[in-house]
């Protein structure tokens, strides 16, 4: 909306803004204090998905950042609409989900007064995002968005957020920034560098790749995949790098680590005479727990400058980037070919970590219910290479963790650095939208289930269809079994049961529960049939499971990793 001068509203500017940034989603809860940029929407700009809470609005537009690489936005009123923000922005900044935040505020002139929702909006989300600013000049406005957005998408990505008082949004302004202005690209490493690091890998005898959340972008995911495919490296995923490994290159994949104590991805990294991490980030797995040796040399390869720890203390820093650094890697490692003795250690691990399946497959179905890993090894037979699968927090999660393999990067989700409870529906929602006609699939706990199932009724509205998938025992099993290892008994814990049917379709979603194995691959076939996908539903299976091996796997674990 202009007035006779030409100067358009700041809210107006806003949504522009955005949109020229290609930003494609805006998730949000309406309300007066940002009720200008809502009537903005009307007019264009990117698709307004109205949600029920707004930190399932985070959740999504953080979802859309890391599917994606352009951040969503979340646009939240004042007050309580902007604190019930701060799950859902750490864990996007602690997981590197590039997105943002726009939140109202009262005028300018009620800044300081105690009225109502007035309050220091920016001091609040400073702690949770690596950008935040309160704009008191609508000629600001655009600048603000435009830095939070390049901010956002900077490694290492994270949450920002822009405040915009009531009347700031309403006002008058001549500021626009109409087209993108991307972040500077980066070249590959310094060549002398890459020569020293060549040289390394060349002369070591077990020479091991550690994969991180970065190598996941698509470029460094196809120049690491281009890489490895000519010689003999093993790899070791980090969870945020599940599926770097495609399919083609299975001989290469030694496993994901980040939970369990000696995993083989671990055995082959603790015997590895030279670890080269690509796109690692230490909140994905503590150095501490993995490189108990720092005097072992370690090839540092990123995009972002190593943090460095006792445990981790690179030899060579390879910073730029990472597609390019491993481009100009590849061809004079081209044909790297591994000892007989270092080839056959690999191929004892990649039969270890065929055996762990096994024999947790074996475990039978009881009276409480289905043995989960076999549950979640029976997802992994049915989806196909691009489905997205989405883990939720909970003793789910461990299990996925462990047991789950993906072939493509950003397909498979875990919020492994807050271990945030809540998260596979939302983010689940973002995958169906994204990537229609592909399965998707989220798995949670009873528990982690209704923190946000609310957003059942968004799905459906939109039209969505997915697949989510719990794993029921009606406790919060992964505080319990901690509790009873610790205490001999447990405190707190205990939930109540729902019918998942009578829930499921008050949202207009279809929910099942099944009782064997043969009643879940039954139901899990027919909601991820090709003959359906393009067909919208939303289908809750509700499953009994025996968490009560639980406690050995416990042992496994590393100290301190789990929520």
């Amino acid at each position: 909306m202009s007035d006779d001068n030409g100067s358009v509203r700041a809210a107006q500017r806003a949504v522009e803004t955005l949109a020229a940034f290609g930003v494609r989603y805006v998730f949000g809860v309406p309300g007066a204090k940002i009720d200008e940029l809502y009537n903005a929407l009307v007019d264009g700009g990117p698709q307004l998905v109205v949600c029920r809470h707004e930190q399932n609005a985070a959740f999504m537009a953080a979802a859309v950042g890391r599917l994606t690489g352009v951040p969503g936005c979340a646009l939240v009123t004042s007050g309580p609409g902007t604190t019930n923000l701060v799950t859902g922005l750490i864990t996007a900044n602690t997981e590197q989900f590039p997105m943002i935040a726009l939140c109202g505020a009262v005028a300018r002139r009620d800044r300081l007064k105690r009225t109502h929702q007035s309050m220091d909006a920016a001091a609040a989300l400073k702690p949770f995002t690596k950008y935040v600013g309160e704009v008191n000049d609508p000629d600001n406005v655009t600048e603000a968005i435009a830095n939070a957005l390049r901010a956002a998408v900077t490694e290492p990505r994270g949450a920002t957020a822009v405040i915009l008082p009531m009347d700031v949004a309403a006002a008058p302004t001549d500021a626009e920034i109409s087209r993108p202005m991307p972040v500077p690209a980066l070249g590959p490493a310094p060549s002398e560098q890459i020569r020293r690091a060549v040289e390394m890998i060349r002369d070591a005898e077990r020479p091991v790749v550690l994969a991180g959340l970065r190598s996941a972008d698509p470029d460094a995911c196809a120049a690491l995949r281009e890489l490895i495919s000519g010689t003999d490296l093993p790899v070791v995923e980090t969870f945020q790098a599940a599926g770097v490994v495609s399919r083609k290159l299975e001989d290469h994949f030694i496993g994901r680590v980040g939970l369990f104590r000696n995993q083989p991805g671990d055995v082959v990294m603790a015997h590895a005479d030279l670890l080269i991490t690509v796109g690692f980030d230490a909140i994905e797995y503590d150095p501490g727990l993995w490189n108990l040796d720092p005097s072992r040399p370690v090839i540092h390869i990123d995009s972002v400058n190593a943090d460095i720890d006792n445990h981790y203390q690179p030899a060579v820093e390879l910073r730029g980037d990472i597609a390019a650094t491993l481009t100009e890697m590849g061809r004079p490692l081209a044909g790297l070919r591994l000892s007989e003795k270092a080839n056959a250690a690999i191929a004892e691990q990649r039969q270890a970590l065929a055996q762990i399946d096994q024999q947790a497959k074996a475990a039978p179905t009881t009276e409480f219910g289905l043995n989960p890993a076999a549950v979640i090894l029976k997802i992994r037979d049915l989806v196909d290479d691009d489905a997205t699968v989405v883990s939720d927090v909970g003793s789910n999660y461990i299990y996925t963790a462990r047991h789950f393999r993906s072939y493509e990067p950003r397909h498979m989700l875990f919020s492994n650095g807050q271990q945030t409870l809540g998260v596979a529906l939302p983010w689940a929602m973002v995958a169906a939208m994204l990537r229609p006609a592909t399965q998707v699939v989220s798995i949670s706990g009873d528990g982690g289930f209704l923190f946000t199932a609310q957003e059942l009724e968004t799905a459906t509205r939109l039209g969505l269809r997915l697949t989510h998938v719990i794993l029921r025992d009606n406790t919060y099993d992964m505080v319990a079994f901690q509790e009873k290892l610790k205490y001999g008994r447990t405190s707190g814990v205990q939930l109540g049961d729902y019918d998942i049917a009578q829930y499921a379709g008050a949202f207009g979603a279809r929910g099942i529960r099944v009782k064997t194995m043969e009643e879940f691959e039954t139901e899990l076939q027919r909601a991820l049939s090709r003959e359906t996908l393009t067909m919208p539903g939303v289908t809750i299976i509700d499953v009994d499971v025996d968490y009560s091996h639980n406690t050995n796997l416990f042992a496994q674990l590393h100290d301190g990793v789990l929520e």
